[in-house]
């Protein structure tokens, strides 16, 4: 065996071995993003044969996560009486066989050989490259992360990576491979017209039909299955009039609730894609959450080196209209949602990068790309593999990049918090405010933390008020906005028991449409706490395991408004 084969193999097999072994590590006691959906409907399609979602699917999402299916995505037809998934197929068709055989590790199993597919794929297409190169590219990337995930990301980075190796060479397996990828997003068919483009100005028009045909046929196939089992032609988007919800807590069969009133009313369209279009770009060039240069930094690499040849040309062009069209038609969620790791919609499109370049880059070259991977891409994506992810407002290469406005309630890391005393809508880091606490009269924050918070207001504010106390007599706390900076040290009991705070503001940005027919200003500052105590540990009688370090208390008769 060659040394670069056996490499290979040994590559592969401690991955496959990580994936196997670190899924059910990697569990949490909620599930992430779409994950529960896709998972479950693929257990429900080996064991019923069905995409009705019923008693034997609830008791499996409970034997998978401790907390339920939360994020579990179903529709109804009849008024709740009987349910089904939400979801497009074709993953769980694929991902069914690998659960039966495997269980819930199957699935991560199912993705590390996709993924190694495609490196093994990749080293073939650029034979005397620099390992390296190839390296960095697949795992020091957001994308290696999603390779730990039930959702199918992976499986259509394959489709579309596979489909264009294959489409000179077998264009009807080209069709059907992306055929199935454009029923989870119908933008990817783009791709497809590159490749019938690219064929018949190659002269090879019979290739070009047969590619055409083939994703019909295979299209309209799945389409057929998703109609017999959900009764809908596209669950993503059923139609107006068809309850579809996501469900966090109280699923269907827990409780006797009417969960579906006022779902499937239709919605309306988005139309601030084009006014914010040069503010997403840039979102999606340097974001700090879905930025390509911090959660894919080979990317940029890969685009540098792009070939000027027709065919290359045609695929650049229809990446760039997906990208494009996702700007557009989804100005507040372009990066694929709250639970996404950096863009989960430019990481289905990643590895199909890798057919821009006719050369690999030389030795040198390499140093940006793994600077930025060290930075930022590596210790982001680590959290993917065994949780919890790191609070990325807390590390400060992190804060040195535009926190993206326009994607507010989607956020990665971000909560809604009600208790800002009237003083707007808070967004705030998960990872340092215990927002599930539910207080109306304030909220704790974690001790030895750094938050970057955002407030969406209609009226136009000039300060932000509240109280802090503490329970640590070494605390310091520092809220710093653009305009002001004030710092509380907690050195007397007077202090700790509330010190009245008044921070100036001014808007860091306006009219973002994240209020439906309003004018909305944003506002930002960070907070920072420099210690804190477990009360269990420090207070007699008290049980509380928190490392808690401030409480901000809030009255809402007390603040400025312009």
């Amino acid at each position: 065996m060659r040394p670069r084969t056996l490499a290979f193999a040994c590559l592969a097999l401690t991955l496959l071995g990580l994936a196997a072994a670190t899924f059910k590590l990697r569990l949490s006691a909620v599930p992430v993003g779409y994950e529960t959906t896709h998972v479950l409907m693929a257990q429900s399609l080996w064991e019923e044969g069905d995409l009705v979602f019923a008693r034997p699917d609830l008791r499996r999402a409970y034997q998978t996560w401790n907390e339920g299916p939360a994020g579990l995505t179903l529709l109804t037809l009849d008024g709740g009486r009987t349910v089904r998934y939400a979801e497009p197929i074709p993953w769980a068709l694929v991902a069914a066989p690998a659960w039966a055989l495997f269980g819930a590790a199957g699935l991560p199993l199912l993705n590390m050989a996709l993924f190694l597919g495609m490196l093994a794929v990749a080293a073939r297409l650029f034979p005397e490259s620099n390992p390296l190169f190839l390296g960095g590219f697949f795992f020091a990337s957001a994308a290696f992360g999603y390779v730990f995930r039930g959702s199918p990301e992976v499986f259509l980075m394959a489709c579309l990576f596979f489909a264009l190796f294959l489409g000179r060479r077998q264009p009807a397996a080209a069709g059907a491979l992306l055929a199935a990828a454009s029923l989870h997003q119908p933008t990817l068919a783009l791709l497809g017209v590159a490749l019938v483009a690219d064929l018949a100005l190659a002269g090879r028009r019979k290739g070009a039909a047969l590619l055409i045909v083939a994703g019909a046929l295979t299209f309209g196939l799945l389409a057929a299955a998703q109609w017999k089992m959900t009764g809908v032609w596209s669950p993503a988007d059923p139609g107006e009039g068809i309850p579809r919800r996501s469900f966090e807590a109280d699923f269907p069969l827990e409780t006797s609730q009417d969960v579906w009133q006022g779902y499937g009313q239709g919605g309306y369209l988005d139309t601030d894609g084009l006014r914010l279009l040069a503010r997403n770009a840039w979102y999606f060039l340097a974001g700090r959450h879905a930025g390509l240069i911090p959660w894919f930094p080979f990317a940029a690499l890969a685009l540098a080196l792009s070939a000027r040849d027709r065919s290359r040309r045609w695929l650049l062009a229809a990446m760039g209209a997906v990208v494009l069209a996702g700007l557009l038609l989804d100005p507040h969620g372009w990066h694929g949602g709250r639970e996404a790791l950096g863009n989960a919609r430019l990481a289905v499109l990643y590895p199909a990068l890798l057919f821009l370049p006719a050369r690999l880059p030389s030795r040198w070259s390499l140093v940006p790309a793994y600077a930025a991977a060290g930075l930022w891409t590596v210790v982001a994506t680590a959290g993917a593999i065994v949780p919890p992810p790191p609070a990325t407002g807390e590390i400060p290469t992190f804060r040195a990049l535009p926190l993206e406005l326009t994607l507010a309630w989607q956020l990665p890391g971000y909560a809604l918090s009600l208790t800002g005393g009237g003083q707007g809508l808070w967004l705030v880091p998960r990872s340092t405010f215990w927002v599930d606490e539910r207080r109306r009269d304030g909220i704790w924050v974690r001790g030895a933390s750094t938050s970057e918070i955002v407030i969406v207001s209609g009226p136009e504010l000039r300060r932000v008020s509240f109280r802090a106390r503490s329970l640590s007599d070494d605390n310091e706390m520092v809220v710093e906005s653009s305009v002001e900076r004030v710092v509380v040290r907690f050195d007397s009991e007077g202090k700790r028991n509330g010190a009245p705070v008044s921070l100036a503001l001014e808007p860091a940005a306006t009219g973002l449409g994240l209020v439906p027919k309003g004018s909305e200003r944003i506002y930002r500052f960070t907070l920072t706490v420099s210690d804190g105590i477990i009360p269990a540990r420090r207070l007699p009688g008290n049980q509380d395991p928190r490392y808690l370090g401030i409480f901000l208390e809030f009255d809402g008769s007390r603040y400025d408004r312009a």
